[in-house]
């Protein structure tokens, strides 16, 4: 199921298309601070792309791979670019996407990456900028079958997208792009089919996904499919990027994510003992036991936690090298005082996990309601 958000840019809204003016009961309070936001959403695309064009210059005699290089040179790019593009998407999180495909080109981490609920496009560019030779990109999304739009949250546009995907490809690539026919894929489909017949996103993805953005239809049952759907698809050092899991506006998200996680712990159960046999215990996974004898071998082959919180997304990767993630996400840089420039706040625990956790974005925190 797709998340169909007709939202704004991320620098919109300004004076005279504020939320709050889109508001029934906004008071002028309220048209105040919708103001504010705006301007400092602005702000944050501005200082984004100021310092990622500054970590290319610097990058550029300080040797770095030639992969980081066009990375850095895409996401500066398309910190102005995506502004274009109809959306959400906190430009704070290309820093993080950096850091994230760093991890992978150190650990020969390759495959595809894929994105449910795509709407126009403007979180899903970022991982066709990060696309490596070879590795293909998968759209999901219900598009025109708003029968599958569960939430109402809006309607996604298959010819703007695909628009929208040739349009940062020209702006961001600087000619080094392949025509988006030899590694694009776009399956208009409710991914909640995908849970149970997952043959079309194999052949689409060509490859297990090392990175998996869930931005679908909110609901709680929604969510729990969504992830099974990834789960089922990652690299075993994949991540999973989940949207709005702390919004208030959509309490299925976070509610869906324990579900899911539930549902798993109870099918690994019910594979290694008797209904009569399992128990539960308090625990770091909060694992289902019977005679001392834990599944958390089965969690770790099939399972998920957390390793970030910020920008209104938790990242999410198997439990084998959710420490290499963390330990590499709360790192500080002591020249700049924050981890890698992402600007980490702090650690905190979620899922009984440590993580690193970044600001929440003014995009979430004033606008996610709207």
């Amino acid at each position: 199921t797709s998340r169909l958000l007709a939202r704004p840019a991320w620098r919109t809204p300004r004076r005279g298309h504020a939320s709050a003016a889109r508001c029934v009961d906004a008071s002028p309070k309220d048209a105040k601070r919708a103001a504010a936001a705006a301007r400092r959403m602005e702000a944050d695309a501005k200082t984004t792309a100021a310092e990622l064009e500054a970590r290319r210059a610097s990058a550029e005699s300080a040797s770095p791979s030639p992969r980081a290089l066009r990375n850095l040179t895409r996401l500066s790019a398309y910190a102005t670019h995506g502004d274009s593009i109809k959306g959400f998407f906190e430009p704070g999180l290309l820093r993080l996407y950096l850091e994230l495909d760093a991890v992978h080109e150190s650990r020969g981490v390759r495959g595809a990456l894929v994105e449910i609920g795509v709407f126009h496009g403007k979180s899903f560019m970022p991982l066709a900028l990060l696309r490596q030779p070879g590795e293909r990109c998968v759209a999901i999304d219900c598009f025109e079958d708003q029968s599958a739009n569960t939430d109402r949250s809006g309607e996604g546009d298959a010819v703007a997208f695909r628009k929208n995907v040739d349009a940062t490809m020209r702006a961001c690539c600087d000619g080094g792009c392949d025509a988006r026919e030899d590694w694009l894929a776009v399956l208009e489909t409710d991914s909640r089919l995908l849970a149970d017949d997952a043959s079309p996103l194999r052949a689409a993805a060509g490859s297990p996904v090392r990175l998996f953005s869930i931005d679908g239809c909110h609901t709680a049952e929604a969510t729990a499919a969504d992830l099974r759907v990834a789960s089922n698809a990652m690299h075993p050092e994949g991540v999973v990027v989940l949207d709005d899991a702390f919004n208030p506006d959509w309490p299925g998200v976070v509610t869906g994510l324990f579900d899911w996680r539930r549902d798993v712990l109870e099918t690994l159960a019910k594979k290694t003992f008797t209904a009569n046999d399992v128990s539960r215990r308090g625990g770091p996974n909060d694992t289902l036991v019977a005679d001392g004898i834990g599944v958390s071998s089965g969690w770790n082959d099939v399972g998920l936690e957390p390793f970030v919180i910020g920008f209104g997304k938790v990242f999410l990767c198997r439990p084998a090298v959710r420490d290499a993630y963390f330990a590499r996400f709360k790192r500080v840089d002591e020249e700049r005082g924050d981890a890698f420039g992402a600007g980490a706040r702090k650690t905190a625990e979620f899922m009984r996990r440590p993580c690193a956790v970044f600001r929440h974005g003014w995009i979430s925190t004033f606008h996610g309601n709207e």
